[in-house]
């Protein structure tokens, strides 16, 4: 009798070819571009009347949902300042979860993204941020998905 052969499965989308996504340009000229993919208006999020971050909500691309954990990056850029992965968290069932943790079974695969439904995504910055315009850039790397990237550049007003 053969023994049994474990089959390690590789990713199907962009593969080996990827790019690191650790600056915004990674994410232009190999997906879509949207403008809706990212809410015109952003908020601060305040824990005892002190502002701890701020609230973005960015949509996915296609026409169907993906269990959160399809997400490979999600990318910000807020007035030229790359936003680090350790201060990202996906606001979830009203509880923030590091963005570190999508992709490692933290969450269930019932989780949907839809695609008609905005994703808050929490960035922890003391102070949050200053109400009024911002310039953001948003990528998205998605794993296993036809349209594998996006991005979106726009003026998001906080409130």
């Amino acid at each position: 009798m053969e023994p049994i052969k474990i089959l390690k499965r590789e990713c199907i989308g962009m593969g080996k070819n990827q790019p690191a996504f650790d600056k915004m340009e990674d994410f232009y000229g190999r997906g879509l571009y949207n403008p809706l993919l990212m809410h015109s208006y952003g908020m601060n999020i305040y824990e005892k009347g002190e502002a701890v971050g701020y609230l973005l909500k960015v949509r996915i691309p296609g026409y169907r949902g993906l269990p959160i954990n399809q997400i490979q990056e999600l990318a910000f850029e807020v007035d030229g300042e790359w936003i680090p992965d350790d201060v990202k968290y996906i606001w979830y069932k009203d509880k923030d979860f590091p963005l570190s943790l999508v992709g490692t079974g933290h969450f269930d695969n019932e989780f949907m993204w839809d695609f008609h439904d905005y994703l808050p995504v929490f960035i922890k910055k003391p102070g949050g941020i200053p109400q009024g315009v911002h310039k953001v850039r948003y990528g998205l790397a998605l794993r296993d998905h036809y349209s594998s990237t996006c991005y979106c550049e726009k003026d998001v007003t906080i409130v």
